[in-house]
């Protein structure tokens, strides 16, 4: 079965201890929203949350070995492999068979979306829930469902824009051009923006799901990788600015903390007496094991200039058998059995402080962007950029913008992979350092199930 014809719809229940569990409709059906989901503001509201716990609970976005973060981490030159499950990631040799891509990537992904058309079409269908929960479910599910697209278009390049959950046409559907997939996706960040409540207040205070911080966070980030470098500067500057709720945190240990001044929005861990999943997947599991899936490179542990605090707190090793391994350390708490004190950070502020960097020196507005890149480097306990660059140039300024993000946004949602593809870098980076690079891995291939199921998806990505 293909994934545009899932036909799982989210009609959750909330329960006292906070986990929804889906429900499926069959036999599959064009009407993809019963009634009864979107009967009240109660019901609805449980079915935005499933989408989160769902993103959460495996997958694309979960934070395990399987997710985007390790695997785009592990294409890159920041982790490497420890585990078969991500040897075809590290060597960039993967198949159209590969289950990881075929299953937790492509599928998990368009699923998600699936679920964000069915809550759009069950609220538009709904009499029953109230004008200003509509306003912000429609508003939640437009954003969830245009940074899906945008994690599909920079893994595979041209996809199919599913926007309904007509099975009989999601299953026929063409591959639609990135040009025309960032379109619909600032589409939905601007209708989103105006539909999102502007504070936490509709979560009690848990930046757990997204308001139009979120959504002005990655429309800038979307305006960056179209190169829209004003259309970014203008939405950075809207989150930076609002300082009522977004600070920066002085204490590198305590940004990945849940509800941090510094995040736009976090996913909340969903299994019981457990944190974070990067952290069970990063941190070996104990004082005497390697680590059992990724380490860091020497490429990303010698990037870090001399008593740079990211490096010092973000990073950790350990000595087994003579062999120091090194691994991300921004989540700490790796064991059962402990307080939820992290969350999965998805955006947060010092991002956006590079965005607006990258975007100012851009339009060459030099001493602008260094003073965002200062911004970043003094919570790091570094000097000011203009020490450090041998002129105020825009190509010396741009270098240090992409060395900041390298040690910045390490480990983190794919930043590095997707950073080295839209600067036109990762050949450059990456033929030295990987055996069989060739230009044409900067794009995962389509499932071949995706191919086979639905020939209209043809041709295969390059290289495949």
């Amino acid at each position: 079965q293909t994934i545009q014809s899932r036909l799982i719809i989210i009609a959750l229940v909330i329960l006292t201890s906070g986990c929804e569990s889906f429900v499926e409709i069959s036999p599959p059906r064009t009407e993809s929203v019963s009634a009864t989901v979107y009967a009240d503001d109660a019901s609805a509201v449980s079915a935005i949350r499933g989408i989160y716990h769902e993103m959460n609970r495996t997958g694309f976005a979960s934070g395990q070995f399987s997710s985007v973060t390790v695997c785009a981490s592990t294409s890159s030159d920041e982790l490497k492999s420890f585990n078969v499950s991500l040897d075809e990631f590290y060597n960039n040799s993967i198949t159209p068979t590969n289950t990881i891509v075929g299953g937790s990537l492509w599928t998990s992904l368009y699923k998600y979306i699936y679920y964000t058309n069915s809550v759009i079409e069950g609220l538009q269908a709904s009499s029953g829930v109230s004008a200003t929960m509509k306003k912000q479910l429609e508003g939640e599910a437009k954003f969830l469902r245009a940074f899906c697209y945008f994690y599909l278009v920079n893994l595979f390049g041209d996809v199919p824009l599913i926007l309904t959950t007509d099975y009989r046409k999601n299953a026929v559907c063409v591959r639609n051009t990135k040009a025309e997939i960032f379109a619909q996706t600032i589409m939905d960040l601007n209708e989103a923006q105006l539909l999102l409540s502007s504070d936490y207040l509709f979560t009690s205070g848990e930046r757990v799901r997204a308001n139009s911080g979120a959504a002005s966070a990655l429309l800038a980030r979307v305006f960056l990788y179209t190169s829209d470098w004003n259309k970014a500067e203008v939405q950075a500057t809207t989150v930076i600015n609002n300082t009522s709720l977004f600070k920066i945190v002085t204490v590198p240990n305590a940004v990945f903390l849940k509800n941090s001044n510094e995040a736009i929005w976090q996913l909340m861990p969903i299994t019981p007496l457990a944190n974070t999943y990067e952290a069970q997947y990063f941190v070996p599991t104990s004082p005497t094991s390697v680590p059992a899936y990724v380490s860091i490179t020497d490429q990303l542990n010698n990037a870090f200039e001399p008593g740079d605090k990211r490096k010092i707190n973000w990073i950790s090793s350990q000595t087994v058998s003579g062999t120091t391994y090194y691994y991300p350390f921004k989540y700490k708490v790796s064991k059962a059995g402990f307080p939820l004190t992290e969350y999965s950070m998805v955006l947060r502020l010092a991002e956006q402080y590079l965005i607006r960097a990258e975007a100012r020196a851009q339009q060459n507005k030099l001493p602008e962007a260094a003073a965002d890149i200062d911004v970043v480097r003094q919570r790091a306990g570094l000097p000011s950029i203009l020490t450090i660059i041998p002129s105020v140039s825009q190509d010396n300024v741009l270098a240090a913008i992409e060395q900041e993000r390298k040690v910045e946004l390490f480990t983190e949602w794919g930043h590095r992979w997707f950073d080295l593809k839209r600067w036109n870098k990762a050949t450059n980076v990456l033929q030295s350092l990987k055996t069989g690079w060739a230009p044409t891995d900067v794009l995962y291939p389509i499932p071949q199930s995706e191919l086979i199921n639905n020939p209209n998806l043809n041709p295969q990505n390059p290289g495949y």
